[in-house]
């Protein structure tokens, strides 16, 4: 059940109180923090979901709805943006998983070794280090499964050059995990 105060505090809110967003702020955050905690298990991915909330709720404050409890309103934002952390990281995962297939020959001594988090830290960093159209064709193409013809369509461009830059992102990748890396993040 809402309280006359709360309801008070979202009106100021929506009419662009500081104050009022500051109180709101400061009640519900750790209660927040700790919902997102439970599913995210990572404090900083929980810190990231309550301040993408409220500035959310900042951004949108005047489509607030004063009459509506607000409690609800903030844990139903919150569960939201957590199941879209979820498919975000789960994308970004199965991309780094996919171009480490691709690109990484594995013998059965090497498996055992190889500290994968590392190496799953390296594609994302080689991800982020291509240029942006190869990294922007890569993405559609290996994340999103968007064939080359669409991803020509979508980019103005012709699907040579979208195979041009594909062809360069992957060869990248692949030059980067090559044999050297590998034997630097081997566990003895």
């Amino acid at each position: 059940m809402k309280s006359p105060i709360e309801s008070d505090l979202v009106t100021a809110v929506k009419h662009g109180d500081t104050g009022a967003f500051d109180k709101l702020f400061a009640y519900y955050s750790k209660r927040l923090y700790h919902f997102a905690l439970s599913y995210l298990k990572s404090k900083e991915d929980a810190e990231g979901v309550v301040q993408e909330v409220f500035l959310r709720i900042w951004k949108n404050r005047k489509r607030l709805k004063p009459e509506l409890s607000f409690q609800s309103y903030l844990f139903k934002i919150t569960y939201h943006r957590i199941l879209e952390h979820f498919r975000q990281n789960g994308s970004r995962l199965s991309l780094r998983h996919t171009l480490i297939e691709e690109s990484v020959h594995f013998t059965e001594d090497s498996s055992k070794r190889l500290n994968y988090q590392m190496l799953l830290d390296k594609v994302e960093t080689v991800i982020e280090q291509l240029p942006p159209r190869q990294r922007e064709i890569l993405i559609m193409r290996k994340k999103e499964a968007i064939p080359v013809k669409e991803i020509a369509s979508q980019l103005g461009l012709s699907p040579k050059t979208i195979e041009n830059h594909l062809t360069a992102a992957l060869k990248k990748v692949k030059d980067e995990l090559g044999e050297e890396f590998l034997q630097s993040i081997m566990l003895f």
